[in-house]
């Protein structure tokens, strides 16, 4: 019996019983499973993850097989399992016990039950968009793991994945539909960089959902369609739909957005909806929760993407140098690959003599940045500021002690509410922080305008924040010295090159 006859018993064998036919990641399981490969090994091959292949797809079809059999089949014994119902099942005649003398073997005379002539279950239709390529894709593990579970297995409806630019998400999203791809029957994945209105965007979706029955643009067909197919939808940039001045909230002209979270988190079906943000839906927030059908993730630095960027550019550096590089950039691939770019044209890959010259921030990573800060409230860059000045996690009280121009606590809730919201801040153990990143691009930008204004004499930043603070630390009140004042009197000091012009 070979493999394309085993294939075929199986799937027919299983549509008798269910009515289904057997899926492309099914056969792909079968054979591996036929040529003596591991789980890892299929993985590997297919493109699946290990987890959904041992824990998923590998389980349900060794259960149903068991059920289409009438006995227990596992890995070990499948292929006897099937060969005993093929034999068992071809006609008397076939038979060589029961027809010695005839010159033809049993197997010549069975029914041809090639692969090719049993209808199988078609498989998912695709369509990318302008989606990447993620051909080369280092580590995530735990984090593809994590998100597959949440939409193969706990079956969620809405799953936001979250993070500062640069953070890996296009690609983490890209990456993760390609995984799940077998537990689909529709798989779309779209970029709303430039901001589509809803009824564009659906006008796009709805023909492909209905496989060119409808192209009706409306949110109750859409939800209709997600209804009659598990279908698994990706909308990547969502944050470019978001009000720079209102976080959480969706620009006017877009507030359809929300409502299509909303329903789309709330309405019982089998699909799933994948978003990614630099800032978080205020819809996505009211509805999320650890064993609800709306999750959310946020995306961290990686410090195996940052090793496999480093050494696909041929940097050269120990372990705790790359890591100091790392951290310098909070493991953000993104900025990691344009530090990483420049290292290699202007220090001829050695991270060490980047290091030394204690530069942080090239034109690609301030650019990053500037898109995200630049979209701050007057009060939210306030904020933003105190939190660098401060230099370590500061609690409210902290907070609310720190500023020259005293704030009403609602306000600095509100404010740090919103700055969560944008994944700029993060709660720890000891109050509210930024990571490396981010402060010292702030720092960065304070000491720019503190330096500007005491050239033009508007004064502005300068007289509302302490730029050393008396109350704080003995090592706090050094790097606030370090950090902050000396660049800004370096920077005087290039503008009056001489000690009168200086003093003048």
């Amino acid at each position: 019996m070979d493999f394309g006859q085993g294939l075929a018993v199986a799937d027919e064998t299983i549509f008798t019983k269910t009515g289904r036919r057997l899926g492309q990641v099914e056969r792909a399981v079968l054979a591996g499973c036929w040529q003596e490969q591991t789980y890892e090994e299929i993985a590997d091959q297919t493109g699946y993850s290990l987890s959904y292949i041992n824990r998923t797809v590998a389980p349900k079809l060794w259960q149903t097989l068991s059920y289409a059999l009438e006995e227990r089949v596992t890995k070990k014994n499948f292929r006897f399992c099937l060969e005993r119902h093929w034999r068992n099942h071809q006609a008397p005649d076939a038979h060589p016990d029961t027809n010695p003398s005839s010159p033809t073997s049993a197997p010549e005379l069975a029914p041809k039950l090639a692969i090719e002539s049993s209808p199988a279950t078609p498989p998912p239709a695709l369509d990318w968009g302008d989606a990447l390529d993620v051909s080369f894709f280092y580590g995530r593990t735990s984090e593809l793991q994590t998100l597959e579970n949440w939409i193969v297995q706990d079956r969620c409806r809405l799953v936001g994945i979250l993070g500062l630019g640069g953070m890996g998400k296009t690609s983490l999203s890209i990456k993760l539909a390609q995984t799940v791809q077998g537990d689909f029957e529709i798989i779309i994945w779209r970029t709303v960089r430039n901001a589509p209105h809803l009824t564009t965007l659906l006008a796009d979706l709805i023909p492909l959902l209905s496989r060119q029955q409808t192209t009706q643009a409306s949110l109750s067909q859409f939800l209709e369609l997600l209804r009659q197919s598990r279908c698994l939808l990706v909308l990547d940039n969502l944050e470019t739909l978001l009000d720079a001045q209102a976080a959480g909230q969706f620009r006017p002209g877009y507030e359809d957005y929300g409502e299509l979270l909303r329903l789309v988190g709330e309405t019982p079906h089998p699909s799933c909806l994948v978003v990614t943000s630099r800032e978080r839906p205020t819809e996505i927030s009211v509805l999320a929760g650890t064993e609800a059908a709306v999750r959310l993730w946020q995306l961290e630095g990686s410090w195996d993407v940052a090793q496999a960027l480093f050494a696909a550019k041929n940097l050269k550096g120990t372990i705790p140098e790359q890591q100091e590089l790392g951290h310098r950039y909070s493991y953000c691939p993104l900025m990691l690959k344009i530090i990483a770019t420049s290292i290699q044209d202007l220090f001829n890959g050695e991270i060490a003599a980047f290091l030394a010259t204690e530069a942080l921030f090239f034109n690609g990573v301030r650019r990053l940045l500037d898109q995200q800060f630049q979209r701050l409230s007057p009060l939210e860059q306030t904020v933003m500021y105190e939190l660098a000045i401060g230099r370590e996690g500061l609690g409210l009280e902290a907070l609310l002690e720190m500023g020259l121009t005293p704030l009403p606590k609602r306000k600095l809730l509100e404010t740090l509410e919103a700055l969560t919201t944008r994944c700029l801040i993060e709660k720890q153990t000891q109050g509210y922080t930024q990571q490396p990143v981010v402060m010292e691009y702030v720092t960065d930008v304070l000491v720019e305008q503190v330096t500007a204004e005491l050239l033009t004499g508007e004064l502005n930043l300068f007289l509302t924040h302490a730029l050393l603070q008396a109350s704080r630390k003995d090592y706090i009140r050094t790097t606030q010295a370090r950090l902050i004042l000396q660049p800004i009197a370096a920077n005087l000091q290039a503008q009056f090159p001489t000690p009168a012009s200086l003093n003048q």
